[in-house]
């Protein structure tokens, strides 16, 4: 029988819910929701039960976390811009809201699952609140690689350069030409194959594109929440968080 996942992305502006069938093709239209200001976690996690319940019946869930994650338990969470995540296990609390089997990992990671190939070195960028990234090797994820607060120029980071913020403050032309700057740096240190860039900020970008450089859409990464549980951390152990009722 076919498994349904529902995939939870959390992001610092918007959190946003989509049911994928085992080949990730979703099976409904994606749901979003502003993320409350302030967001402890009592807040983003009533707003994902709100949300939840209006979801049809799913199997699992997979669940993407803007910032460090550790066997489902949040270590960081620079965008949503309160402490209070460090040391919270997201995995369990999920777990009790949906009482189903529960992965989570850092957003940009879960999203790198839908659109990569597989073959070689990809990093996966997201361009929103701030900036993700994942960096995977023949397939297989690097966890928790977060370039966003390693320093670009100066005492400016990465995320610093690329953020919603600073796409406010400087205007899309200025902010594409440092979306550039980042990518120029990433190739010579990374040699990839491919970089895959997506993040709701990631449509202001501009063409022409050089081949190894792929745009990818909100859907298609949120079709990374099925391969999470395939070749995702704790896959092999089959590791997950499920509350019995």
């Amino acid at each position: 029988m076919s498994q349904r996942t529902l995939t939870i992305d959390i992001g610092g502006t918007g959190i946003k819910l989509l049911p994928v069938d085992e080949e990730g093709r979703p099976l409904g239209a994606r749901h979003r929701e502003l993320t409350p200001k302030p967001s402890p976690p009592e807040a983003v996690i009533g707003l994902i039960r709100e949300m939840v319940a209006q979801q049809e019946p799913f199997d699992r869930v997979s669940v993407g976390f803007p910032g460090v994650v550790r066997k489902g338990v949040t270590m960081t969470a620079h965008n949503l811009g309160v402490a209070d995540w460090r040391g919270f296990d997201l995995e369990r609390a999920i777990a009790e809201v949906c009482d189903k089997s529960v992965r989570v990992a850092n957003d940009a990671d879960l999203q790198g699952y839908g659109v990569i190939e597989g073959d070689g070195v990809e990093i996966v960028l997201t361009l929103g609140t701030g900036l993700g990234t994942g960096l995977y090797v023949d397939g297989h994820l690097v966890p928790n690689l977060e370039l966003a607060h390693h320093p670009l120029t100066g005492k400016k980071t990465y995320e610093q350069a690329v953020s919603d913020a600073e796409l406010e403050r400087v205007g899309v032309k200025k902010w594409r030409k440092q979306v550039w700057r980042v990518i120029e740096t990433l190739e010579p240190v990374f040699n990839y194959e491919l970089l895959h860039v997506g993040g709701g900020n990631a449509e202001k970008l501009k063409g022409p594109f050089p081949e190894n450089v792929r745009l990818f859409s909100n859907v298609e990464g949120l079709a990374g929440g099925v391969r999470l549980w395939r070749d995702g951390p704790g896959a092999s152990a089959g590791r997950s968080s499920h509350v019995e009722g």
